[in-house]
């Protein structure tokens, strides 16, 4: 199934520019920071203080010559992160080396990490749940990855950890990784599996991965931006929101043809023709996938369900949230909540109410890093919510997952 496949080839993609000479200047690139990003960013302090910022700075040019440059961006970014704003982050994928991944896709379910995905030579590991790195226990290993970006609460967590933990230069530099090759203890089939992994290259070539059986209604089709679909025995109406951009609004720095993208105008008007055309039990939006875009075309369909008096009703209306809903994706939720009387059901998400966004983008000087930074701040509730907690909380385990459930669409059929 192709779209499951995409946070397993993640790291796939990532271009490998290994700078070791020190020909950057960081000096040159500190400086900078301290001018452009407090002048540019909507407020940089709002968690810690100007003095903060400078001082932490300069401590790190005072000791940027005994590390790497991978070293010296990572501290660069931790302190970034510091600030609380996830929508504010050094660009580090230029300092990631091809070379230094584990071929592991992970998946985190809410009894634990799992291999999803690997290559044929670690076929072995399929299905088995990771318990330690080199004699680290995971959460431990988690606990230093998430320094590296701003985590607003455990779903940010939750789905930042399966990316970082294959990236042995992030575990090197925690202390977690030294040698050649790397110790997993995972658990599989009920016994411990002690294995030594080395990097390889995953591609779609070699990967092997576990796959749901059958595969569910969630998964067919998370590639496309938004899609719908009847489900006649059930008589639901189930909608699909997965990314907050379109023909009318392309996705930020588009150079396609805009005329190729999907009509959201288009889409709006087919949905709300078939709510008022039929008397479905439910509808219900599945926003999990969602990590944002421009929120208006959401939040002008959102407004014209509201008036639809015989779906906007306790039981009739259900939005389903999770760990990827985030950005415009939290104020299209929020836009249910404050317009309509829909169910929240699934996960909490990496998003919360109020957060900074409206991303721009500028470049350090010496080492070419791109940051980007936010220039809004977007209010959606009275109280400052660290996430959205939905109604109803439902999380998957790696066995529903494998025998092709999804134990929130189940839930919302059975009321």
């Amino acid at each position: 199934m192709k779209n499951l496949i995409v946070l397993t080839l993640l790291f796939a993609c990532l271009t490998a520019f290994a700078q070791n000479d020190k020909s950057i200047d960081w000096n040159a690139d500190i400086e900078y920071l301290k001018v452009e990003l407090p002048k540019n960013h909507y407020d940089l302090y709002m968690v810690k203080s100007e003095q903060d910022f400078f001082t932490e700075l300069d401590n790190i040019a005072k000791i940027q010559h005994q590390f790497s440059d991978f070293e010296v961006a990572v501290k660069l970014q931790q302190l970034i992160a510091s600030f609380g704003d996830s929508h504010t982050a050094l660009n580090l994928k230029p300092f990631l080396d091809y070379n230094k991944i584990l071929p592991i896709g992970l998946m985190w379910f809410n009894d634990g990490l799992w291999v999803q995905a690997t290559t044929k030579s670690n076929e072995i590991l399929l299905g088995a749940k990771l318990v330690e790195i080199n004699g680290h226990g995971i959460s431990e290993i988690i606990d230093s990855l998430s320094t590296i970006s701003a985590m607003d609460n455990l779903a940010s967590v939750k789905k930042s950890a399966p990316k970082t933990i294959p990236v042995i230069q992030f575990l090197e530099y925690f202390g977690f990784a030294a040698q050649p090759e790397t110790k997993l203890t995972l658990e599989k089939d009920g016994e411990t599996l002690a294995y030594l992994i080395h990097p390889e290259r995953m591609n779609r070539n070699n990967m092997v991965r576990v796959l749901p059986k059958p595969i569910p209604l969630c998964y067919q089709n998370t590639r496309l931006p938004f899609w719908s679909k009847v489900l006649t025995e059930d008589n639901v109406f189930y909608i699909q929101y997965n990314k907050c951009w379109s023909r009318e609004y392309p996705p930020s720095g588009f150079k396609g043809d805009v005329q190729k993208l999907p009509s959201f105008s288009a889409f709006h008007k087919a949905i709300v023709d078939s709510i008022q055309q039929n008397d479905f039990d439910k509808v219900v939006f599945d926003v999990r996938f969602n990590g944002g875009g421009n929120s208006y075309q959401g939040t002008k369909l959102i407004e014209e369900l509201s008036t639809i008096d015989k779906i906007n009703r306790k039981g009739k209306l259900y939005v389903i949230t999770g760990r990827d809903s985030y950005s415009s994706a939290i104020i299209n939720i929020m836009d249910f909540t404050n317009m309509t009387n829909a169910i929240l059901v699934g996960e909490e998400t990496s998003g919360k109410p109020n957060h900074l966004g409206e991303i721009r983008s500028f470049k350090l000087p010496s080492s070419a890093l791109s940051l980007q930074y936010s220039t809004k701040y977007f209010k959606r509730a009275d109280n400052d919510l660290k996430t959205i907690t939905p109604d109803k909380i439902i999380e998957s385990s790696f066995t529903e997952f494998k025998h092709g459930h999804d134990p929130v669409v189940e839930w919302i059929l059975k009321q």
